[in-house]
């Protein structure tokens, strides 16, 4: 018999998030905001205001102003520590490339949808064929 004394949710997601723009330089618009973000959040965590594992319920000014200067709206403060995961973001021609292991991608996605593209999001484990992901 086998007695479980916890369950852990941790999963290696493989998932792959393509958001594809009308042309290369919206591609590039958007991987230029998404860089920025992440730029900034590194900042907040080496300050000490942004913990991941932690997240805040509020905005630091400086990340308030930022979103609103990049015209972002629909990311909540919880949502930020998502910029700081194992992540790889490339722009692909017209198309904005996310791969990671994990779930919580929802402000990448808000990212991609503010900045105009149409969205594929999968596990390459399921489709191990598609050219991105592990085990491309």
């Amino acid at each position: 018999m086998k007695a479980w004394y916890g369950y852990g949710t941790e999963h290696s997601m493989n998932l792959v998030m393509i958001g594809r723009f009308e042309d290369a330089t919206a591609a590039e618009r958007a991987h230029a905001v998404i860089k920025q973000l992440t730029t900034a959040l590194q900042a907040e965590e080496e300050t000490g205001r942004l913990t991941v594992g932690e997240p805040n319920d509020r905005y630091s000014d400086e990340v308030l102003k930022l979103l609103s200067d990049l015209n972002i709206h629909s990311i909540g403060p919880r949502e930020l520590e998502q910029f700081l995961y194992d992540l790889d973001v490339r722009r692909d021609g017209d198309s904005i490339v996310v791969t990671t292991d994990e779930t919580d991608v929802q402000a990448l996605l808000k990212v991609l949808l503010d900045k105009g593209a149409r969205i594929e999001v999968y596990s390459a484990h399921d489709h191990p064929g598609s050219g991105y992901g592990r085990g491309k």
